[in-house]
């Protein structure tokens, strides 16, 4: 048995301080799978708390997937097996509804396929699409993408574009272009969720910045830059994850302006933008060139699976992002990068982004329908809306719920960065569904399920 003592931190219940030291504590290991937890006797006696709060810590803990309770034998750690809230293929297969990743909806065709198969069988050249690509990617394949960067609004040289295996890949290789270890990165408050262990896995930290309904704020921002906390800023201006937001263009030259004062560099991830046909305001790169990196991919906009991004280096920068993608192995895949060149030289992209559109926007009424009266962000074109729950709810105890009743969402600790981790919302995605009424049915259970009152269990598990 562990002689374990949490170390707690101040602000918020008690009981949840444990459950939370006890998260990281087994996130860094000083708690091993198999290992015994004190009995709530002996821990209530060291940290001077009744033995009602370590048992409620205990339950918080099994209900977040830590540890289990076995009579008579006491609780352990559990193993680790992967991440709960991702759901299997099997999961998918037998009606588990996926709300939790933000992809388009299900519109592209088999005869939309086969024609981009059909192309690559064509191709005189085809078999060395099966060899390992060039790191920046072949030169048809960024052609392709300062083409598509044109649609962003974007004008960059095919030297300047680099082709990754998706926008997730094309941040890791960007990154230890710009900062180098032991550094940290700014970033919204809330934001995607993979960015903080991407950064860990660099070892670069990350330092959450204040955000309001806009996005960041400018003051927040210059505070960290003039205190010398970072030289780097990662930001999601363009329906913002997880709010939705999308940032002013008087807010985005603010930011440019101290960006400037300040010498930082800003990386853009704008995966997002042409979801929203509506007038945008310019992206940062078209603002400071000099300075920014942008960031998309095809995978919202077109199909999940079509795992091609593009980066956008400033002038004369691209060389050493090449040799991260090769360190980082984030090339793009040959075949899959043709197969796309092929649609992005057709009618077929612009067809697929059309439907997509129409589709997700389908979908958001729908959302709109049954969270009539609640407190949410949607913004329109948002592929995912910001759901508020009642006080009675913890967003994370509520997604482990509605996971048993077959839905998969992301709670909003999720998109924490910093200490801003008690967020009362939950995010929901719209793309999965194979359709608008599937979607209702999963948005109905979870609305459903919030009105419920949430029932605790002070069953002890030792």
């Amino acid at each position: 048995m562990t002689i374990w003592t949490p170390k707690l931190t101040q602000g918020k219940p008690i009981y949840l301080a444990i459950a939370d030291a006890m998260a990281e504590a087994i996130r860094i290991g000083a708690l091993q799978p198999g290992e015994k937890l004190p009995p709530h006797r002996d821990l209530a006696w060291r940290l001077k708390v009744t033995v009602g709060t370590v048992t409620r810590a205990y339950k918080e803990a099994e209900i977040r997937g830590l540890l289990a309770g076995e009579v008579g034998r006491g609780s352990y750690v559990r193993a680790r097996t992967g991440n709960a809230s991702i759901p299997s293929a099997d999961d998918l297969a037998n009606g588990v509804v996926d709300l939790s990743h933000s992809i388009p909806p299900p519109v592209v065709t088999t005869a939309e396929f086969d024609a981009a198969l059909a192309h690559v069988m064509r191709e005189p050249g085809r078999l060395t699409l099966l060899d390992y690509t060039p790191p920046e990617g072949y030169l048809r394949h960024r052609q392709m993408g300062a083409r598509w960067l044109r649609r962003c609004g974007i004008e960059v040289a095919e030297a300047d574009v680099v082709v990754s295996a998706g926008a997730h890949m094309g941040l890791v290789a960007t990154i230890p272009d710009i900062i180098e270890a032991g550094e940290a990165v700014m970033a919204e408050n809330l934001n995607y969720p993979s960015l903080k262990p991407a950064m860990k896995s660099l070892g670069i930290g990350t330092i959450a910045l204040e955000m309001d309904e806009g996005g960041l704020l400018p003051a927040a921002f210059e505070q960290a830059a003039r205190d010398g906390q970072s030289r780097v800023l990662y930001i999601v201006p363009t329906l913002q994850n997880p709010t939705t937001s999308t940032m002013t263009r008087e807010r985005r030259e603010a930011i440019v302006e101290i960006a400037r004062r300040y010498n930082i560099t800003i990386v853009e991830d704008d995966i997002f933008r042409l979801l929203d046909e509506r007038v945008q305001p310019p992206t940062f790169y078209s603002l400071a060139p000099e300075r920014t990196f942008y960031i998309t991919s095809l995978s919202k906009t077109l199909a999940p699976g079509l795992r091609v991004g593009f980066v956008a280096t400033p002038p004369g920068r691209a060389r050493m992002l090449r040799v991260n993608q090769q360190v980082a192995n984030g090339r793009a895949v040959g075949m899959t990068a043709e197969m796309a060149r092929y649609w992005l030289e057709t009618d077929i992209a612009d067809s697929v982004i059309k439907r997509a559109i129409a589709e997700m926007a389908q979908r958001r009424k729908v959302f709109l329908d049954v969270f009539k009266g609640q407190r949410f962000r949607c913004e329109p074109a948002a592929p995912y809306a910001w759901l508020s729950l009642p006080a009675h709810w913890k967003p994370m105890r509520f997604a482990v719920e509605i996971r048993n009743r077959g839905v998969y969402i992301s709670p909003g600790s999720s998109f924490a960065i910093g200490a801003r981790a008690l967020e009362q919302n939950i995010r929901i995605c719209f793309g999965q569904p194979a359709t608008a009424e599937d979607l209702r049915r999963a948005l109905i259970k979870i609305r459903e399920l919030m009105a419920e009152t949430e029932v605790d269990n002070f069953a002890p598990v030792a």
